[in-house]
């Protein structure tokens, strides 16, 4: 467990560090979003799960996206972390983006015209769902 809390410190906020960059669809919506996350929930291997904090996960409330820099950044006055991320599909109001840190994957989908999002993060021992809401915001 220890270990797993390390982990999504380290990753904080699904941003990683490095990214792969490849062909990808255009984001349906070009604005920069601003996200609450209102519910995390931890699943260990062995299917144990856990209703959990973003701070518990060392997750900011808050997240900007930005579809048009394809960017991620903490929602605070001194945002020191940012993740670039690519945009795999979009359809019918919902835009799905995703990216990776080592041996580590992510991916979020935005739905309802982006004002909800729903996103995962795993490596081979554990994972988690993150659930919000997001509206559009002024650059």
């Amino acid at each position: 467990m220890k270990k797993l809390i390390t982990f999504l410190s380290f990753v904080s906020l699904l941003l990683p560090l490095t990214s792969i960059y490849c062909a990808a669809a255009e984001p349906a919506d070009n604005s920069r979003l601003l996200c609450a996350i209102t519910e995390v929930i931890e699943c260990e291997s062995l299917g144990d799960c856990n209703e959990l904090t973003p701070e518990d996960v060392g997750l900011p409330d808050f997240l900007y996206v930005d579809l048009a820099e394809k960017k991620i950044t903490e929602a605070t006055s001194v945002s020191l972390r940012a993740s670039s991320f690519i945009v795999n599909s979009t359809n019918e109001g919902i835009t799905i983006l995703s990216g990776v840190d080592g041996l580590r994957g992510w991916s979020a989908v935005l739905s309802n015209n982006n004002t909800h999002v729903t996103a995962s993060v795993s490596d081979e021992r554990a994972g988690f769902v993150v659930f919000g809401n997001c509206r559009a915001e002024p650059k």
